[in-house]
């Protein structure tokens, strides 16, 4: 998996803080899945998901088999203006990886 234009995310101010929703499209396999030969699916997960606003590191999250296919994160940042620059990057296990980035609205 290589870095995705399906990759979703929004970034909107809200009472004076910026809250960013972001749809990561990624298979998530566990490891003890199997295909439809019978045979285990490798593990694939993403383990790292890191949000930078203008070029600062803001947030970073870890992640592990749990977390659901193509997983949706919202969540809050202090602060923040119109025409901030929000970027995600996410790295998986066997390290593909995936950006996507927006401006605050």
């Amino acid at each position: 998996m290589a870095i995705t234009a399906r990759d979703r995310i929004r970034a909107k101010l809200k009472e004076g803080d910026t809250t960013v929703r972001v749809l990561l499209a990624h298979p998530m396999h566990t490891g003890r899945g199997k295909d439809e030969n019978g045979k285990l699916i490798p593990a694939q997960f993403i383990q790292d998901i890191r949000c930078w606003r203008n070029g600062n590191e803001v947030m970073a999250i870890k992640c592990g088999t749990a977390t659901a296919r193509n997983p949706y994160f919202s969540f809050q940042l202090a602060g923040g203006a119109v025409g901030d620059k929000i970027m995600i990057r996410w790295v998986d296990n066997l390290g593909a990886k995936g950006v996507t980035e927006t401006e605050l609205r």
